[in-house]
């Protein structure tokens, strides 16, 4: 801050001279400088021990929150339980592949479907609800039936325990019945309770929600570990109920590993259905296939053969070209066959998905074809797989979409493509075998046809042999899994109700109340002492009001039996003799020691700091003069023992002579000016021209000259007596000097010819911030001898 330059009187001898001389600063400056220097740790730290108590307070507020809020939280206790996942066999190709083991993300879904959760919840009851344990033997039967109705209930017995009525909680009836009758059929209760149960006027109030209301309820508490190479799944519930949560995830164990065991059965019952179907369809192509072989025979036993055999082979026939000429024929023929029936299964299929159903009424195109055999049971085999998953899983599962999906590709991408190139084949085929046997037709024409249908019906029942040979042996294969059927999944561990909570956020809520109200005390204080108008710590007098500080004087306090201790005086005598060397050589050469003492308002001591000051210039040898310029409300004159008048205002008023107002004191070398008698015209005559002339015959007569004038506050008194001395003391008191109040008068101060020689701090505690403008070093001689007394806000205190 820019240094003020304020001109103020002071007197060496009888030349008058001009002294520059002003303030660090005004109360313009702020707290600009002051928060420059970083954070102000020792300011924040005083704070913080002067808000103690608030501190304190906010503590033991915020304990006794966290513990009424502890009370009210439930323990959360964890049960577990594991499953062991059956490892898959070798993994078979072939048309008809054995079950496969669900991918762990459709363990976790079926897990989590409401087909498991909704019979756990029925089971154990949880949607039901009684305010008394003992009410658990009458619900012990009590079902959830479909057409449930979730509501609020109470059950009443009369007197004389023949009825029982049934009603909600506005008191409405819903039902009446005799004692032993099932209660709530029409709600949807499956419900019968014992009649000695129903005891006379027996009353129970219960409530009833719905399976799948509670079932979701139920799915975030339940945590599954599924590792993707594991074979065990790890299950975890939580739960107020140690009891409750370990039965629960029990009956939730138990029955996902029977849906999972029945899963697999309808699996394996869908995909025999399927078998059974295509064995009794090619059964009866084969038996249908035999009888035309059997009526083609019987009607050409008779007839000529024409050169060729009519058995099973052609092994009579002599002539190689004979035989090779009806091979290819008879090849020919059967590629025809197949050509045209591939065809109108393509044509009939009109770019859609084939029905594979069409394939088995061309059993030598499957027998020729094995690519195509093995899409159509691939197919097959798709189709059961996803009949069993829908039994359990939704169409939006990932596991049924994939089915779906794959049995899609196959019928309208795998298969199509298949046909589309054994068609291709067949007619490339039959081109070249229709070439071969027109260059061999012209020896062969007298050879009938007779033994060329009769090899084909002999081929056709063949190949539908063969196909239902393949058939019945894995429709066997897959009756005896079944029979031998073991189930995927078996419970390792059943869950047990752990002794002690896994969570209880008891001791954790009171601690962070404890430190969240500790943070909060913490910043009502810092916050507190932000916003505090009232001076309390020495860069505030520096940074903010831009005065140096001239001196600080030590709170003095009495014991319960009124004595001080002497370390306290030995601070207050310390204080006051660097307060009287600070203000001795703020004065030019050997002149008189002229000033005025003011505070900003009553109460911040400026009267003890004028008094002790004085005492101290006089205990040092100088002939000192205390007048007590507070022309109103001035004791100096009760503190000394002097008579109040004559006084100040008779000399200003009533022209009395300096002699007989001027009175000594007790102490060596000190004189005091009392305030004299209160007149209504007091203040205006401390800017006469008699209290000019009082100053300069002070300054000839007194080496040190104090005027304890009225606080700023006042009026225009400490200004009048301010320039008259031409210097002024200022006196703050920690904890009780407005500094904003302070600001506004030391800026009047600036605009008149005074000399602001510094700031007194007055009220120091011992220690903290101010330890480093005070000494804390005394002598437990008596001090007396060597000061006399202090003045206390009691009046004179001996030395000793």
């Amino acid at each position: 801050m820019s240094a003020r330059l304020a001109p103020s009187l002071a007197q060496s001898g009888d030349n008058v001279e001009l002294v520059p001389y002003g303030r660090l600063g005004g109360p313009s400056g702020g707290d600009a400088s002051y928060e420059a220097d970083g954070v102000p740790w020792a300011r924040m730290f005083e704070a913080l021990k002067r808000h103690a108590i608030l501190i304190l307070l906010m503590v033991a507020a915020g304990a006794g929150v966290g513990l009424l809020a502890a009370r009210r939280i439930v323990p959360v206790y964890e049960v577990q339980s594991k499953i062991w996942i059956a490892a898959g066999g070798s993994q078979q190709t072939g048309p008809i592949r054995p079950q496969e083991l669900l991918p762990a993300t459709s363990w976790d879904e079926l897990l989590r479907s409401f087909a498991i959760v909704d019979p756990v919840v029925r089971k154990l009851r949880l949607n039901l609800h009684y305010s008394t344990p003992a009410d658990s033997l009458l619900f012990s039967g009590f079902e959830s039936l479909p057409s449930l109705q979730p509501g609020s209930y109470v059950l009443k017995v009369d007197a004389h325990g023949r009825y029982v009525l049934l009603s909600a909680v506005n008191s409405r009836i819903l039902e009446a019945g005799a004692v032993g009758d099932s209660i709530g059929r029409k709600l949807g209760f499956g419900w019968a309770p014992e009649s000695k149960l129903l005891t006379n006027g027996r009353v129970v109030a219960f409530s009833v929600a719905t399976p799948r209301s509670v079932s979701q309820g139920l799915l975030p508490n339940l945590h599954a570990s599924i590792p993707d190479d594991g074979q065990f799944i790890s299950l975890r519930l939580t739960g107020s109920d140690p009891t409750h949560a370990a039965n629960t995830l029990n009956a939730w164990v138990e029955q996902f590993v029977t849906s999972a065991d029945e899963l697999k059965k309808r699996h394996l019952l869908e995909f025999r259905e399927i078998l059974n179907e295509q064995l009794r369809l090619t059964e009866a192509q084969l038996q249908t296939a035999e009888v035309r072989l059997e009526q083609f025979r019987v009607n050409t036993i008779t007839l000529p053969s024409g050169g060729a055999p009519t058995g099973l082979t052609t092994q009579g026939i002599s002539d190689p070209s004979i035989t090779n000429f009806f091979l290819q024929k008879t090849n020919l023929s059967e590629v025809q066959g197949e050509r045209i029936a591939l065809e109108q299964i393509i044509s009939k299929a009109n770019g859609a998905a084939i029905d594979p159903q069409a394939f088995l009424m061309v059993p030598s195109l499957l027998a020729n074809a094995p690519q195509l055999r093995a899409a159509i049971e691939e197919l097959s085999s798709r189709q059961a797989a996803l009949r069993s998953e829908q039994q359990f899983l939704t169409d939006a599962n990932p596991r049924v979409q994939q089915l779906s999906k794959t049995i899609r590709e196959l019928q309208t991408e795998t298969i199509p493509d298949i046909a589309q190139g054994l068609l291709q084949t067949l007619r490339a085929k039959e081109r070249d075998m229709n070439a071969r046997v027109e260059s061999q037709s012209q020896e062969l024409r007298q050879i009938p046809s007779r033994s060329i249908e009769e090899m084909r019906l002999v081929r056709q029942v063949s190949a539908i042999e063969n196909l239902y040979g393949v058939l019945k042996a894995r429709y066997q294969e897959v009756s005896l899994a079944e029979a031998q059927m073991r189930p995927d999944l078996s419970v390792l561990d059943f869950a047990v109700p752990p002794p002690s909570p896994n969570s209880n956020d008891a001791s954790r809520l009171i601690f962070l109340a404890i430190l969240g109200s500790a943070a909060v005390g913490v910043a009502l204080a810092l916050l507190h002492d932000r916003i505090d108008s009232r001076f309390r710590y020495p860069e505030q007098a520096t940074h903010e009001l831009g005065l140096t500080i001239a001196g600080t004087v030590p709170r003095l306090r009495a014991s319960r039996s009124g004595e001080f201790q002497v370390e306290l005086f030995s601070q207050m005598v310390e204080s006051f003799r660097t307060l009287r060397l600070a203000v001795r050589y703020d004065f030019p050469g050997s002149g008189p020691v002229v000033l005025s003492v003011s505070s900003p308002s009553a109460d911040d001591g400026k009267s003890i700091v004028a008094s002790n000051l004085a005492m101290a210039f006089a205990s040092a040898g100088h002939r000192t003069l205390l007048i007590d310029g507070d022309v109103r409300c001035g004791s100096l004159h009760g503190t000394f023992g002097i008579q109040v008048k004559p006084g100040l205002v008779e000399y200003l008023g009533e022209g009395t002579e300096v002699e007989s107002v001027v009175k000594a004191t007790s102490t060596d070398n000190l004189f005091l000016l009392p305030r004299g008698t209160r007149a209504k015209n007091a203040p205006e005559l401390l800017v006469s021209d008699r209290m000019n002339a009082l100053l300069q015959t002070a300054r000839q007569t007194f080496d040190v000259v104090i005027i304890d004038s009225p606080p700023f506050i006042a009026g225009v008194d400490a200004y009048a007596l301010g320039a008259a001395a031409g210097s002024i003391l200022v006196v703050l008191r920690q904890g009780i000097s407005d500094r904003k109040l302070a600001a506004a008068k030391l800026a009047i101060v600036d605009r008149l010819p005074i000399r602001v020689l510094g700031a007194v701090i007055n009220g120091v505690p011992s220690g903290g911030m101010y330890r480093y403008y005070g000494s804390d070093y005394y002598q437990s001689a008596k001090l007396g001898d060597r000061m006399g007394k202090l003045f206390s806000p009691r009046g004179l205190v001996a030395g000793a």
